[in-house]
């Protein structure tokens, strides 16, 4: 069911994940105090195995917004109407709402966690002639998929970057299973780390296990018969305490060297103590980076939801910082003017200085290394090791780049 959602009317419920906020710009001029609302659709995964994701993500959303319109509900006297829809992680319901959103006259849509349902995606904005922005959905084939295409989040090229240095001090010529899901997500992850691992003279194998998978124990003794000296878990959503469990009574923590992404701050305690001797590779956590951008994340998380941003809550702000880069420089409704605006657009996140290249629209970001530790009341917490620049994990650019 779609959902107008007029940011002044009530505040976001997180258990429904109905954004109601007033979004806008910095300044409106008398000129512009009656111009025509920008209509901005999102789809999303509200229910299914990635809603905890969404959930971060549309936070940042909001809060995104709030920073970037300095709190004046429009852009340049354009109020914001924003809409949701939930897929429930279905690319044919996804497909069927993007759909109705460019029958309903909308030039800006976004949204997905889910990198399978994004390359679904991408080519309707290109047919479609309007701007699609992805949410926090990891695939490399989003960036240079088509001009009419952004993503907000990083690509999985970035992070199998940002774990290539734990791999090489771990010794060459050890054998790497990239352990992950049978989707667009994790047969990237293989792609990537077929090349970058395989680089450092090491043997790269892979398992990927269906994404409807729900008993694990036949994945953890097939990794066990494996004998791998390096895991390099690449996964996603609800599952993962599940395989983590499989894996642990299996003994793989014990037997392998593990090097994965950190998660959402529900899961740190996934592994046990098994999991302060993993190496983790970070997209975002709220305590690695450190400027003004993220202070003010942090702060509005605190105050509207109680809690820290997590996992998925920066691309959410990066979403919004970029939709209203669109509607300054296209008005909501020039798509070609819009893309021309976030083309090579460079700009304070919550991670860092970001910018979108503008040969292929890949997202060029700082990315973490990070430790978990234990204090003594057992609680879990991150400890950064090292921040990767941007040029450090930048990826190649796409050959197929569409215009």
């Amino acid at each position: 069911m779609r959902r107008n959602v007029r940011m002044t009317a009530v505040p976001l419920a997180v258990a429904t994940m109905a954004l109601s906020v007033s979004l806008g710009a910095v300044q409106s001029s008398a000129a512009t105090k009656n111009a025509a609302p920008v209509k901005v659709g999102i789809v999303t995964e509200e229910t299914g195995i990635f809603s905890a994701y969404a959930t971060e993500w549309l936070q940042g959303v909001k809060l995104g917004f709030q920073y970037a319109t300095k709190g004046t509900n429009k852009v340049d006297g354009h109020r914001i109407q924003l809409t949701t829809e939930d897929s429930a992680d279905n690319p044919t319901t996804a497909a069927a709402d993007f759909k109705s959103y460019v029958g309903a006259g909308y030039k800006i849509i976004g949204g997905t966690v889910d990198s399978s349902i994004a390359t679904e995606l991408a080519p309707l904005a290109q047919q479609n002639k309007v701007l699609y922005i992805s949410g926090a959905a990891a695939a490399d084939q989003i960036t240079g998929a088509n001009r009419y295409t952004f993503r907000s989040g990083r690509q999985t090229y970035q992070d199998v970057q940002t774990a290539k240095s734990y791999i090489k001090a771990l010794g060459t010529g050890k054998t790497v299973l990239v352990l992950g899901q049978d989707f667009a997500f994790g047969q990237s992850y293989v792609t990537d780390a077929t090349q970058a691992f395989g680089s450092l003279g090491d043997t790269v194998k892979s398992l990927l296990v269906p994404l409807t998978t729900t008993d694990f124990t036949p994945t953890a003794l097939q990794v066990q018969a494996d004998h791998p000296d390096i895991v390099f878990l690449a996964w996603a959503g609800a599952t993962g305490a599940p395989l983590a469990q499989a894996l642990d009574q299996q003994g793989i923590f014990a037997s392998s060297k593990v090097v994965t992404g950190l998660a959402n701050i529900g899961t740190y305690q996934f592994y046990g103590t098994a999991g302060l001797k993993f190496y983790y590779l970070s997209l975002y956590n709220w305590e690695s980076p450190h400027n003004a951008v993220n202070t003010f994340l942090i702060k509005g998380m605190l105050r509207q939801y109680k809690q820290y941003p997590d996992l998925f809550s920066a691309d959410g702000f990066v979403w919004a910082q970029m939709v209203v880069r669109a509607i300054q420089t296209g008005q909501g409704t020039n798509v070609m003017k819009m893309i021309k605006g976030l083309e090579g657009w460079k700009f304070q996140a919550p991670k860092g200085m970001q910018q979108i290249r503008a040969a292929d629209h890949a997202m060029l970001q700082p990315m973490f290394q990070v430790q978990l530790v234990s204090s003594v009341t057992g609680v879990y917490q991150p400890v950064t090791l090292a921040t990767l620049s941007a040029a450090q994990t930048a990826p190649p650019v796409s050959a197929h780049f569409g215009r």
